[in-house]
């Protein structure tokens, strides 16, 4: 289709409110998208419609009403149906109804095409009704007319699942939220792990379809002991915000953090409304950080504006310049930290980077909490922040507890089963569907994580 006939087919699935904008009308990739909102700071209300190159929907997004008939969870499915196949008349024919998800204020339904009893995982529609009934997200990934043939002869699951207490296992100090994780509440949680738990096995031969590289072990020393400097008073001369630039926008990421972006005044806007334009602007020559509410502390901060000065700073004067910049404006988490010793090496924006894990006063390290510092070497400024999710009231009032010995917490190992599921495989020569099994819960066929080294129970994934 023309490209006036495809923005004209996209306004028969919507109805643009008379304060909104056009922010993308893009044509790239064999698609038509277009997206529209009150303005470019309020995109978590915004409209969106994608097209394939002959009209077809393939994605919307419209925000709900905010009144209407209240209808059953039973009349939302024949809704949701009822649009599917007004677009794809033949969709029901290989799709069929996986899961649903019913919320307050929506239900989501989720469409699979299943080959033998088990989905694909490539052709995956997903359609959300509104309590009031209406359409306001749509994904249609398509089917396919030759699927791949079911395997006539299967590998044993018990031999797969007996490699699990030959498996390489280690203790690791997990910080877990209780949203994420099967844990009564969000903390700290001595963890056994091992990589078996993320692997997936051919269906036929049972062979692991890649192979783990163990990991070199890090070193590690103390957090220096280095003198601060005076603090700077603001969040934006912390971050090194200049008066040329100005805030684009503060936004609210979640009830315990702000989002806040700088740029600076005479940036020139692209002119044209493609996605790349849009994306450029906003991210192109940006500030981003991340403010905490309640307290107003810094959390994160990146310049992804390259900044380019005189100095030629060694390896090492970066390094102190990082540990400063910690041992200032984060001095409560110093006796935490640990600096860990890499390679000097610069990346292509000559920046230098420097993590410093956390471990608890007992002296575990805390795998994945750490500050991440990026540092400039030719400007002596700070370029990247990022910090740990933990509270530091939880690690200082954290105590070690008993942890039991791997062989006492081996009976878990029995409550892991292997399932079948159908990946999709990229490689250089095939785009494929293969059946492989993975590991879970028996009972909740949940991805497992570990086991705690406490109590000796599985941690699974909920998500």
């Amino acid at each position: 289709m023309l490209k006036e006939q495809l923005a004209k087919l996209a306004l028969n699935f919507v109805s643009i409110p008379q304060n909104y904008q056009l922010l993308v009308e893009d044509y790239s990739n064999g698609q038509a998208k277009f997206m529209w909102s009150k303005s470019k700071d309020d995109l978590d209300n915004g409209i969106e419609v994608t097209l394939d190159k002959n009209g077809k929907l393939i994605e919307l997004t419209r925000p709900p009403s905010t009144d209407g008939t209240l209808v059953t969870t039973e009349q939302q499915r024949a809704i949701a149906e009822q649009f599917l196949t007004s677009q794809y008349p033949e969709a029901l024919n290989y799709l069929t109804l996986s899961t649903v998800i019913e919320n307050e204020k929506d239900t989501k339904f989720f469409y699979k095409q299943y080959v033998e009893g088990y989905p694909l995982d490539s052709y995956t529609t997903k359609i959300i009704v509104s309590k009031y009934g209406e359409i306001i997200d749509f994904r249609y990934d398509g089917y396919t007319k030759t699927p791949p043939t079911f395997p006539a002869q299967l590998a044993s699951k018990e031999a797969i699942l007996q490699q699990l207490s030959k498996a390489p296992w280690k203790l690791s100090m997990k910080y877990l939220l209780s949203d994420l994780y099967s844990v009564p509440q969000s903390g700290l949680y001595p963890v056994y792990e091992s990589p078996i738990l993320y692997q997936s096995f051919n269906a036929v031969n049972g062979e692991p379809f890649f192979e783990h590289e163990p990991e070199e072990p890090g070193t590690f020393i103390p957090f220096p002991d280095i003198p601060v400097v005076e603090k700077r008073i603001t969040i934006e001369e912390m971050i090194g915000i200049s008066d040329c630039m100005i805030k684009l926008r503060e936004v609210e990421i979640d009830e315990n953090t702000l989002g806040i972006v700088w740029r600076e005044k005479n940036w020139p806007a692209p002119k044209d409304k493609t996605m790349e334009s849009f994306l450029l602007e906003r991210l192109e020559d940006t500030v981003k950080a991340k403010i905490d509410k309640h307290s107003g502390n810094l959390k994160e901060f990146t310049w992804f504006k390259d900044r380019t000065g005189d100095l030629h700073l060694s390896f090492e004067a970066c390094r102190d310049i990082a540990c400063t910049f910690i041992a200032t404006y984060f001095e409560e988490y110093v006796p935490y930290l640990q600096l860990q010793i890499e390679e000097p090496s610069f990346n292509k924006a000559n920046r230098a980077f420097f993590t410093f894990p956390l471990h608890t006063a007992q002296g575990l390290q805390i795998e994945g909490e750490h500050f991440y510092v990026g540092v400039n070497k030719t400007t002596g400024c700070i370029d990247l922040l990022w910090s740990p999710r933990i509270d530091l009231e939880l690690l200082q009032s954290y105590e070690d507890p008993s942890i039991q010995p791997f062989e006492n917490v081996l009976p878990a190992l029995k409550e892991i089963g292997a399932f079948l599921q159908w990946s999709r495989k990229y490689d250089e020569n095939e785009n494929d569907e293969v059946l492989e099994y993975r590991l879970g819960q028996i009972e909740t066929k949940q991805r497992i994580f570990g086991i705690n080294a406490t109590t000796g129970h599985l941690i699974v994934n909920k998500i």
